[in-house]
């Protein structure tokens, strides 16, 4: 939907190829065919529309499509999400800024006090589940391993 949205139209083929100048590929891995498998399904939900249909010599034709304003807010309900910072594999503030248009840096600078608020909780809920389970040898080295390999993303995406 952000690839979409930033084309205002575009094909399958298109989206992909903007993911692939975004690199977004390094935070989520996204395959070709899933690409198309999405635009049926968002075409299917009225998020999208089809707008026309390109033919370039023998090839089979082009499909265009543009996001519907069900599409839009669809997309703007996914991009808040994102900005919590959390979702998806901890990169998901950098994805929405990578396919912001509507949000102004105030709003941005909201989501990420709220983003900053919520991975400092779950920073503080690991700490005390550590203190928790301090007298218990074994289960605290299984448990500090693993946190602090989370801890370790959280702060990252803190930075």
């Amino acid at each position: 939907m952000g690839a979409l949205e930033q084309l205002g139209e575009g094909s399958g083929y298109d989206i992909l190829q903007m993911l692939e100048q975004k690199k977004i590929n390094r935070w989520i891995g996204i395959k070709p065919g899933s690409i198309y498998h999405a635009i049926l399904q968002l075409q299917k939900e009225q998020y999208i529309q089809e707008t026309k249909q390109l033919k370039g010599g023998p090839f089979p034709p082009k499909t265009m499509y543009e996001p519907t304003e069900a599409g839009r807010r669809y997309f703007d309900a996914l991009q808040e999400l994102a900005f919590e910072g959390l979702y998806p594999s901890f990169y998901g503030f950098k994805l929405a800024l990578k396919f912001n248009m509507r949000r102004s840096p105030e709003e941005i600078r909201s989501f990420t006090d709220l983003a900053l608020l919520k991975i400092n909780r779950i920073l503080g809920d690991m700490e005390a589940h550590l203190h928790s389970v301090e007298g218990q040898k074994e289960q605290h080295a299984y448990d500090l391993l693993f946190i602090e390999h989370e801890r370790l993303l959280f702060e990252a995406e803190k930075a």
